[in-house]
């Protein structure tokens, strides 16, 4: 009985002692196969928790962290689900330091982060409308002037930290004017620029492409006109006005598009013919409006005046 005893008690410390030889065999092997290995990853950094009433600067957009596990759990990462950020949810304006957070994946171990916390620049944000102004860069010929600008969009909307939108003071769509001879149309970016003239960087423009429509005319425009002589009034009863002459017939006349790009004639100014019983004849002036000059400035006008006669056809009636 007491050897029964004895064998089964060397049977169960072999078992035990087999037992640990064969966990200690599992570790080894599964350090082995699978050893506790380092990787570094780059990460982007989100924001979490601002405001819509805050604008926020110098926040890094990705940090570097070191990481520390398994090779297999490793390997098996998805790198894009690695996330740091950083919570706004309890900032104030002004400058302050802020820290960036990381969670490990389940089996991993940070090691390091850098870096791990950031100095950040917070101020208030605000929108303001400014109208789209045309610079022009160059210049038209002499002869030629602009006469109308137009722009789409004819407002834009400036917004961002206040500091920044508080500085601008006119918003620019730049065109190139050189060698331009009539209308064109231009398209561009739109940039706000301050007092001084300088670009603000740092602001958003909404929208940010602009188009320039510019209308241009000639300023030394010539047309060769027939003059037409303008009388006021009538001759006395019994008497006609057989013909009016005048010297010379074609006067040219130059200015703005505008001003004379419709005109088909050219007037003398009014020759009274009230109280005439005669031929008479002078020189007169002819009529010119605003930015318009005519050559020459005076014409010689002969009316034939004479008593009408029975049966005579070839009098004119005033």
């Amino acid at each position: 009985m007491m050897r029964l005893l004895r064998k089964m008690q060397n049977n169960w410390v072999a078992k035990v002692l087999s037992f640990l030889g064969a966990v200690l065999m599992w570790f080894y092997v599964m350090k082995e196969q699978n050893p506790i290995t380092d990787a570094t990853y780059t990460v982007p950094v989100h924001v979490q928790n601002l405001s819509d009433k805050y604008v926020v600067e110098d926040i890094p957009k990705q940090v570097i962290v070191h990481l520390r596990g398994p090779r297999n759990t490793i390997l098996a990462l998805a790198q894009n689900s690695l996330r740091a950020y950083v919570d706004l949810g309890d900032i104030s304006p002004g400058q302050q330091n802020v820290p960036i957070q990381f969670v490990s994946p389940s089996g991993l171990v940070l090691v390091s982060m850098t870096p791990d916390n950031a100095t950040i620049s917070v101020d208030e944000y605000m929108v303001k409308e400014f109208p789209v102004e045309v610079q022009q860069l160059g210049k038209v010929a002499d002869d030629i002037a602009v006469k109308k600008i137009s722009t789409v969009p004819k407002v834009v909307s400036v917004s961002g930290p206040k500091r920044l939108v508080a500085t601008v003071s006119h918003v620019l769509l730049k065109v190139n004017m050189v060698d331009r001879k009539s209308n064109f149309t231009s398209s561009g970016v739109i940039t706000a620029v301050n007092a001084a003239g300088g670009v603000v960087d740092g602001v958003t423009i909404t929208p940010r492409q602009g188009q320039a429509q510019l209308e241009l005319e000639q300023i030394r425009f010539e047309k060769n006109l027939p003059v037409t002589v303008s009388t006021v009034g009538e001759v006395p009863a019994g008497y006609v006005v057989r013909s009016i002459t005048v010297d010379p017939q074609q006067a040219i006349v130059s200015g703005k598009e505008s001003a004379i790009g419709g005109l088909s004639e050219i007037k003398t100014v009014d020759i009274p013919l009230q109280n005439a019983t005669e031929t008479f004849a002078g020189d007169y002036e002819l009529r010119q409006e605003d930015g318009m000059t005519a050559v020459p400035t005076r014409v010689h006008v002969t009316v034939d005046i004479r008593k009408k006669l029975l049966g005579d056809t070839n009098a004119k009636s005033h």
